[in-house]
């Protein structure tokens, strides 16, 4: 974790270089990190050991669960009104939602995402509704701190601690320039349980030209995780946002299952596909449809129908990884439940 956070204070480019010239310690920010919060996830850990580095900073960095319903998540921001919000894409354009309805009491000065891709569409649009800046980055559980961006929007890869390998279907090595069907990590920062060759699942093109920030090391281009937010209906009949990270972190924390891909049917009904055969598929079953049946209630939805599909082989999205919540088409005209 130290070599992590290193790694994030000293690469990170920021948008106010002149405001963390006189703040190196971001003393005068206020951080909030919103995202799953109840487990032992890297980006949690590194939030709790800052606060223990740093004790005068306790006040200023708060970090916030997705697990809990939007409104609850919008009522906590807005009343700590962080100046830095650390997050995932998809809470940030539902922050970007919530703004053109007048709803968010507070302007953050910087959004800072990871864990999913972030879009173009998604960025600008975040950029122009909230009025600040986004950074990006690219990391995992298995490496936090993979990739970074300059000042010139470019994902640069941290080779001094980490092997990148873009790899085909077969395994073998992809020349610079084209995408990859996955990626091999070798993590050298840690002597404790060593990953060798790490298959993480995301299409990453190694772009051979040097990057005009004048750093030296390799520029990246990343499809990882793309899964959807859901809009569904709430128990007031209006839509509500559910969060796709939310959705995931509870069916692996509490259901306990990790192969799956949620697939919306309606505003009111899911499909999960499992790919699951015999004695333990029945209690997997049981356990998924209670743990979204309590999470739709905590959410404020209205009652939700979930279908179960028993084994399926999980398909792979566009980017090569699988896409585990998939939201129903969008329809022009009448919103339908």
């Amino acid at each position: 974790m130290a070599v992590y956070d290193a790694l994030e204070a000293l690469r990170h480019s920021t948008p106010r270089p002149l405001q963390r010239w006189f703040d190196p310690l971001m003393l005068a920010e206020r951080i909030a990190f919103v995202g799953a919060t109840g487990g032992h996830f890297a980006s949690m850990v590194s939030m709790q050991r800052l606060r223990q580095l740093n004790p005068v900073m306790t006040q200023n960095l708060r970090c916030i669960s997705i697990l809990q319903s939007s409104s609850a998540l919008l009522d906590e921001l807005n009343a700590f009104a962080p100046t830095v919000i650390a997050t995932y894409p998809s809470v940030a354009a539902l922050l970007a939602d919530v703004a053109t309805q007048g709803l968010l009491h507070f302007a953050p000065r910087e959004i800072w995402t990871g864990g999913e891709t972030v879009s173009l569409a998604v960025r600008r649009r975040v950029e122009q509704v909230l009025g600040c800046s986004v950074h990006n980055s690219y990391g995992a559980s298995e490496f936090m701190s993979i990739g970074w961006e300059c000042s010139h929007r470019h994902l640069h890869v941290n080779t001094d601690w980490l092997i990148l390998e873009p790899v085909d279907q077969q395994g073998r090595a992809v020349p610079a320039g084209q995408p990859s069907f996955s990626t091999l990590l070798t993590n050298l920062a840690n002597h404790v349980q060593p990953l060798i060759r790490y298959d993480l699942g995301d299409q990453v093109t190694m772009h051979p030209e040097c990057c005009e920030c004048g750093s030296t090391l390799p520029v990246i281009e990343v499809q990882g995780r793309s899964d959807d937010s859901l809009v569904m209906v709430g128990r007031d009949g209006q839509p509500l946002t559910v969060l796709p990270l939310a959705l995931t972190t509870v069916l692996e924390e509490e259901a306990r299952v990790f192969d799956f891909q949620l697939r919306q049917q309606s505003k009111q009904s899911l499909v999960l596909r499992l790919d699951l055969h015999g004695a333990e598929a029945a209690p997997a079953v049981a356990r998924c449809r209670s743990t979204l049946e309590k999470f739709a209630l905590m959410q404020g939805l209205a009652p939700i129908r979930v279908t179960v599909e028993l084994g399926h082989a999980i398909p792979r999205g566009h980017s090569g990884k699988l896409q585990r919540v998939v939201a129903q088409p969008r329809r022009t005209g009448r919103w339908c439940r």
